[in-house]
């Protein structure tokens, strides 16, 4: 009899095991982006994005709360989300709070129609110059080569899932930090959606 009840007890603990397991694997496909985007944090982003795309093909959320940071990091989890998409396994990409500087680059790595934020939401671009952190024009002109091909490829990723020209892009950017509210961002083609779309928008 007590042999009997081990081995049943023991099946319980494993069918709860089990249960718990897919529950936390149904659960927790959300990745949070918070805070400056540095090589530490991109680092921990791209391996837990490719964790979970390893695990399984279903839809993978990827939470940005973020002022920006290092050009090259921000790309780094921009390409990782990019090849992610490519391999048919959906990434929304959601703005909970801010997506300014490289944030908003990162956000345009998103699946087509996945780009959203919350409504009190706010994403900002501006020019390659601040977004790689030279705030003087002789540090610039040092990396000036750099600068321009990081200016290409910015330019190219907002120009190309916004839909804006890119003429407009740089006019937006020049020398000003271009802000825009989540319903304004979604009108410039910067976002798809506003998650709660029934919220007070800002005049």
């Amino acid at each position: 009899m007590g042999e009997l009840d081990d081995r049943l007890l023991n099946d319980l603990v494993d069918a709860v095991k089990d249960l718990l397991q897919k529950e936390r694997a149904e659960r927790l496909r959300d990745v949070y982006l918070i805070g400056d985007i540095e090589k530490d944090v991109a680092r921990s982003t791209i391996e837990r994005l490719r964790e979970l795309a390893s695990e399984g093909r279903k839809p993978i959320n990827l939470y940005i709360n973020s002022a920006g940071g290092n050009v090259t990091d921000g790309l780094a989890i921009h390409d990782a989300v990019q090849e992610i998409v490519s391999r048919g396994i959906q990434v929304s990409i959601v703005v909970q709070g801010m997506a300014y500087s490289m944030g908003s680059v990162v956000l345009q790595a998103a699946s087509p129609g996945r780009r959203l934020a919350f409504p009190h939401s706010w994403i900002m671009i501006h020019e390659p110059a601040k977004w790689a952190g030279w705030q003087s024009t002789t540090a610039a002109a040092e990396h000036l080569d750099r600068l321009k091909q990081m200016q290409n490829q910015i330019y190219q990723i907002m120009s190309a899932r916004s839909g804006r020209p890119l003429k407009q892009i740089i006019r937006d950017t020049r020398r000003v930090d271009f802000y825009l509210d989540a319903w304004k961002a979604k009108d410039y083609g910067l976002i798809d959606d506003v998650i709660g779309g029934a919220a007070r928008r800002l005049e």
